[in-house]
């Protein structure tokens, strides 16, 4: 089990009214004094708990979580910490492996002073020894590139303590876990979504083409097309470049794109081991068409995708952020029900701070953080309600949304729901503390924040503009529930729902309604006339 809230000090102070003590072994309160390995800092209070990795002292300021590995203690209720180097296996997709683990497990290093060696490295195997800053080994890390099927099926085996995937684990493998009794890996202790990927279709610099449609690629990866002249290019053949179907991508591609369409890939494809090698094979071949990890695009070019609606959406970090490029995806990893090394706890945590996240985007993923886009950069919505037939909308609703919008930006955090209901998605309660966090940390004056709820296009117009609402009511809940304060604060909050007037997906489509069924957040200023 990996998850667990951990307020780091003396690198990171922290103070709270309480905390969770669901992981720690409650002690008989007694003082203790924890002191920085440099001896510069030092604190004193009850020592309230100890997990292996943390401390929860009552102070003055309230309950402190204090990372272990960062302290000394001292008192005779500080308890035997075991100082052997614990050794765990980190497996997971090539890419993510070689592209952001490493260097996260650098990066973590130096957040606590300590350092990062690479003592060992063969084939698809790397291992590092983490070190503390008196240079004891603290941990020894074994990184290996496996692949996501394969990643996951390490961990059900004992064989790794986290899977790294491009992919959300499948039936199969949930029933897998539970049959060994690890554990429910779609939990919120088990499951983390660390970054964020999307699937490009790609073609060589010297291709006319474009943009490509979603049935059109379909078609080409089943046989079915293999003319470059009927989707818009030359008359020549077309050669298709894919994965291994075992792979992260191939299975997310099949899911996004062959499976709506009622198609297989043919045996024909020119398979890669890796999406990099895929990328590197159709940029020197003019007649080639692949889909690869935006990541690992290299010199490749990509091209837009444009749904059976006409509605094109290009893969940049903002549509890929607010999941509205159609094949955008969630970068996962997982690990089983049982507690996890303290020293994967604590890479884990560091794993969604800034500092980790610059490293997953200096690696080409998009990253967690929150960024912006003006409502003149958002001209998707408006073109999407007059090209798409499926939606009621009217002049009217469209000059509502339009004025409401009116001086504001919209944040890239996006909350997704299931089909007719107001339950948030797996990644939402993540994005509910970032979007909680920003508002905490920013000067944010002379500004209301929006929730804007919208739908799909099933069922009617009335019951959708009741259910948009519903569910931009249930953020603002969930907002409230994160954050009590943000319901006193000056700060307003206020929850619109708009229906289905403004979709930025195609509603033909499973995953085109999937898009569309969203909770978006907006800044507006508020502005006061004088008198």
């Amino acid at each position: 089990m990996i998850k667990q809230s951990v307020l780091r000090w003396p690198a990171k102070l922290a103070l709270g009214a309480g905390v969770s003590l669901s992981l720690a072994t409650t002690l008989a309160a007694q003082d203790v004094t924890l002191s920085s390995l440099d001896g510069e800092l030092t604190l004193r209070g009850e020592l309230l708990s100890y997990d292996g990795s943390v401390y929860v002292l009552g102070t003055v300021f309230g309950a402190l979580e204090v990372d272990a590995f960062l302290v000394s203690c001292e008192g005779d209720a500080c308890p035997d910490i075991d100082t052997t180097a614990e050794r765990f296996t980190i497996a997971g997709a090539a890419g993510l492996i070689d592209g952001v683990f490493g260097d996260v497990i650098t990066a973590f290093s130096a957040e606590v002073g300590g350092a990062a060696t690479v003592t060992d490295q063969s084939g698809d195997t790397t291992v590092i020894s983490l070190l503390d800053e008196t240079n004891r080994e603290t941990a020894t890390i074994t990184l290996a590139a496996v692949g996501s099927t394969q990643a996951i099926a390490d961990v059900i085996a004992d064989a790794a303590a986290l899977g790294v995937s491009t992919r959300a684990v499948s039936t199969n493998e949930v029933n897998a876990f539970a049959d060994a009794g690890k554990g429910d890996p779609t939990s919120d202790a088990q499951q983390t979504i660390f970054a964020l990927d999307a699937l490009v279709a790609i073609t060589s610099l010297s291709n006319p083409v474009r943009a490509i449609s979603e049935s059109d690629l379909a078609r080409i990866f089943a046989g079915e097309v293999t003319n470059w002249a009927d989707v818009g290019g030359p008359s020549a053949q077309i050669n298709v470049y894919g994965r291994s179907n075992d792979s992260g991508t191939a299975v997310v591609f099949n899911e996004l794109v062959m499976e709506p369409a009622g198609l297989r890939t043919a045996d024909t494809i020119l398979r890669t081991e890796t999406d990099a090698a895929l990328a590197e094979a159709v940029a020197s071949d003019p007649l080639g068409i692949g889909v690869t990890s935006l990541a690992d695009a290299g010199d490749a070019k990509i091209l837009a995708v444009r749904g059976v609606c006409g509605i094109q959406v290009q893969a940049t970090p903002f549509t890929i952020k607010t999941e509205e490029y159609p094949l955008s995806r969630r970068l996962y990893a997982y690990s089983d029900d049982k507690t996890a090394p303290a020293q994967l706890t604590r890479l884990m945590q560091f794993l969604e701070t800034p500092a980790a996240q610059a490293v997953v985007r200096d690696a080409g993923y998009v990253d967690l953080g929150i960024s912006f886009q003006s409502n003149t950069e958002q001209g998707l919505r408006y073109l999407a309600s007059i090209l798409t037939d499926d939606v009621e909308v009217s002049l009217r609703q469209l000059r509502d949304m339009t004025q409401s919008l009116t001086a504001a930006d919209r944040s890239s955090i996006t909350f997704r729901f299931a089909l007719g209901s107001s339950r948030l998605d797996a990644r939402a309660q993540d994005d509910i503390l970032r979007l909680a966090n920003l508002i905490a940390t920013s000067d944010i004056t002379n500004k209301e924040l929006l929730l804007i709820g919208y739908t799909d296009s099933i069922g009617d117009g009335a019951s959708n503009l009741a259910l948009s609402q519903q569910r931009a009511e249930e953020v603002r809940q969930a907002l409230f529930a994160a954050a009590p304060s943000l319901a006193s604060d000056a700060l307003p909050v206020r929850a619109v729902g708009f229906g289905e007037i403004s979709p930025l997906s195609c509603n033909e489509t499973a995953n085109g309604r999937r898009i569309n069924r969203r909770v978006e957040v907006w800044l507006r200023d508020v502005v006061t006339e004088s008198r």
